[in-house]
């Protein structure tokens, strides 16, 4: 478990409890709570009146640059260079509350990925395997067990690489990295030793919408849209700067 993880099952729990949801209207649920989490952090850590002033003030400085229509560098110069600094100051103001409060989202965020992208197999489902490197498999499909009887997945030199069913439904696990200690994989690690780096599942993907193309189906367009429609709702209605 990567430090982003660290909330997974705290979320999987309240995830569970609305079960008796469409899994859909979760979705949009955990998009919602994404963006009050957020800003709300947003606002908590930032100095509203002094952000405030520093916007008011790179919003003037642009005004003024727009407005002058001479052609003197020595006359057009300091305008040029209030408009930079005015903008600096904002964008260092607000980098840290930003930065902040990005990362519940970033924890929300990955946690709906490996939720909401893709179901694990019934029993008996025949599923393809890749690795890379390619010719790393004793198999290239296979049947996806039942959870009692555990299958083992070998490489060419009859070595177990990994055993089947899947923890989680996320199709892929790999030697672990360093990013790891960030973003952690549910379903573990290759070992080093391995002959594969990683194995790929071809699991079936999750889509929540009946109508579109395919990639307006799958979580991502739904959670995120929500997601921008009301930080930007919060964002008026409570004047955050």
């Amino acid at each position: 478990m990567g430090f982003l993880d660290i909330p997974a099952p705290v979320f999987s729990a309240i995830d569970g409890a609305l079960g008796i949801l469409p899994a859909y209207l979760r979705l949009i649920l955990w998009a919602v709570v994404t963006a009050v989490i957020s800003m709300f952090l947003y606002w908590l850590c930032s100095a509203q009146d002094k952000v405030g002033r520093a916007k008011e003030r790179a919003v003037t400085a642009r005004k003024n640059m727009a407005a002058y229509d001479g052609h003197e560098f020595d006359e057009m110069w300091p305008l040029a260079k209030e408009s930079l600094a005015a903008s600096g100051k904002h964008f260092v103001i607000v980098l840290g509350p930003a930065l902040l409060s990005s990362v519940p989202a970033l924890m929300l965020i990955i946690w709906v990925s490996n939720h909401y992208s893709y179901a694990l197999p019934e029993a008996g489902t025949t599923i393809a395997l890749e690795a890379t490197p390619g010719n790393s498999l004793a198999l290239t499909q296979i049947e996806w067990p039942d959870a009692d009887k555990p299958v083992d997945v070998q490489d060419n030199d009859a070595k177990t690489l990994l055993t089947l069913p899947l923890a989680a439904a996320v199709p892929v696990i790999h030697k672990k990295a360093w990013w790891n200690s960030l973003i952690g994989n549910p379903n573990g690690y290759l070992d080093e030793t391995a002959s594969a780096d990683e194995v790929r599942f071809d699991l079936p993907r999750l889509t929540y919408l009946d109508f579109g193309p395919g990639w307006t189906r799958t979580w991502e367009l739904s959670y995120f849209l929500m997601l921008i429609i009301c930080s930007l709702g919060i964002k008026v209605a409570f004047r955050i700067h």
